[in-house]
């Protein structure tokens, strides 16, 4: 019901925003037209109230009414015909038939009725209804052209950037003037974005993580109808409803709610909308609001490549299978623990005191808990059998004790992602990497090598395990889109279990909800 509530109130909205602007020269149209309708109303119905030698009978004043009133419209039609897109150009020729239709009608009605039939017909007429019938009709098809034209695009709009690599939070700024996009791409949909959230991998771009890969990909990939270095929008995740579509999506149309996952070199989704490649958007769980779906995709493709595609876990696999989380005192480490579960796996994890309570809520089979500082896990987890898996969700720190709670054949996975070689390059391999990046970005358009894999098919999964109530988003905080810069300091604290969300809720946007 809430949701049913927002979206009548955003149509609302809409029409308002929408007939606003064409109301003043509208008024004056129909203030034109009012004046010439009383003037020779008043005429006419001097005549018939006051008839006299040389009087103007009513079916005559009539006549002359309607041939001006068709030639305006047709005047109207013509004029509106050459600034309607194409395929509005029937919406003319249907209303002149209805027009000429119409003048046919009237015409046999002339020739039917005599004058006195008429005349009484009249008497219970009042002037003012034939004012208020002839303007109305006219205000009406203003309006209703006037809204079937295209509308100006939107050319900036809100959204968090980051403006330097100067790291967070300094180099984070909530901005209101950030360029929009400027067109959908045959492979591309443009969403309005109703939520996004603020992952641990932007706060690592802040510092400059993956800036040459960036640069280059921005150049070939210009979402915003220009190359920018800065500022870029951060975010690598949202939910939101589409609103434009290119010629070769299949799998989406526009109205659909939707959520998708950029990886680090793309531009981010904490903006009030988002131009994204149909491959990484997918509809979003039908179970979660946008802020609860918002949540998922970044961190849940992260989890999956690593269990999936590293450690070759499914749910056929996994049954039976031990796995140690180190730790779920983070987003990664508690979808993690969730999609083991849901596969069948035994669950230990490493928590601190203030993930606890969250660790419990997903049913993580034992929890081995520690204060977060000076921390011994070789002595903390000396009573563990040993393990098939060991996630590692903290970093290369812990690698190599990791290792040492694997049994025979079992493995390590790190969810961490190193920071790109090409951001260490000198001049002569950065200037051969570019050469390389150039003709990958320009030919083959797919993913850049080394980062996590992101597709319309790990969301469909995602999706269905959210659906069948295997897997809940876990949410620290959410934001109002005014705290934004709020909400980035406090993601650069990096100390909370939950994801971040800030919600784009405030106003309808331009190129979607029809604003001039």
């Amino acid at each position: 019901m809430d949701r049913l509530t927002f979206q009548i109130s955003e149509r609302v909205d809409y029409l308002q925003h929408t007939i606003s602007p064409y109301i003043e020269s509208s008024t004056r149209f129909a203030r034109n037209a009012l004046s010439y309708v009383t003037n020779q109303s008043n005429l006419a119905f001097s005549n018939l109230l006051e008839p006299r030698d040389g009087g103007i009978p009513f079916h005559t004043w009539i006549s002359w009414q309607w041939s001006w009133f068709v030639g305006n419209c047709r005047s109207c039609i013509n004029s509106f015909q050459q600034s309607l897109a194409v395929h509005y150009s029937d919406l003319g020729h249907s209303f002149e038939n209805v027009v000429i239709i119409v003048q046919q009608k009237c015409s046999q009605l002339q020739t039917v009725l005599s004058y006195q039939i008429v005349q009484k017909l009249l008497s219970a007429v009042d002037q003012s209804h034939i004012y208020f019938l002839l303007s109305g009709v006219t205000i009406g098809f203003i309006i209703g052209i006037q809204i079937k034209q295209n509308v100006k695009p939107l050319t900036h709009m809100r959204a968090l950037v980051c403006n330097s690599y100067a790291g967070a939070p300094e180099s984070i700024a909530m901005i209101d003037d950030m360029v929009a996009p400027s067109s959908c791409g045959t492979e591309d949909v443009l969403v309005q974005v109703k939520a996004t959230s603020i992952d641990p991998m932007d706060i690592k771009i802040t510092f400059g993580y993956g800036r040459v890969i960036r640069n280059h990909y921005h150049h070939y990939h210009k979402p915003h109808g220009k190359m920018l270095l800065f500022p870029f929008v951060l975010g690598r995740e949202c939910s939101g409803r589409i609103v434009e579509i290119g010629s070769k999506v299949q799998h989406l149309d526009v109205g659909d709610e939707v959520y998708a996952a950029v990886p680090y070199y793309a531009c981010g989704t904490a903006s009030e909308c988002a131009l994204i490649p149909a491959q990484w958007v997918a509809k979003k769980p039908r179970k979660l609001s946008y802020e609860a779906a918002a949540s998922l995709p970044f961190s849940a493709s992260v989890v999956w490549n690593a269990l999936v595609h590293q450690a070759s876990f499914n749910e056929l696999t996994t049954p039976g299978k031990r796995v140690l989380i180190h730790s779920v005192d983070n987003p990664v480490g508690c979808i993690a623990a969730q999609l083991v579960k849901a596969w069948g796996g035994h669950v230990t994890a490493t928590v601190s005191s203030r993930g606890m309570i969250t660790a419990q809520q997903l049913g993580i089979d034992d929890l081995i808990l520690h204060d977060g500082q000076h921390v011994d896990f070789d002595t903390l987890l000396s009573s563990c059998s040993k393990f098939d898996l060991v996630l590692n969700t903290v970093g290369s720190i812990l690698h190599d004790s990791c290792r040492s709670f694997c049994c025979d054949g079992g493995l390590v996975v790190s969810t961490v992602a190193s920071p790109p070689a090409s951001d260490k390059y000198g001049l002569i391999y950065g200037s051969l990497y570019s050469v390389w990046l150039r003709i990958r970005l320009t030919f083959l358009k797919d993913s850049i090598c080394g980062s996590t894999v992101i597709s319309k098919s790990i969301l469909d999964e995602i999706s269905n395990l959210v659906n069948k109530g295997q897997l809940q988003p876990v949410i620290e905080r959410v934001f109002e889109i005014d705290q934004a810069e709020q909400a980035g300091q406090y993601a650069a604290k990096g100390d909370h279990i939950g994801k971040i969300i800030i919600r784009f809720r405030n106003r309808p946007l331009n190129r979607m909800e029809g604003l001039a």
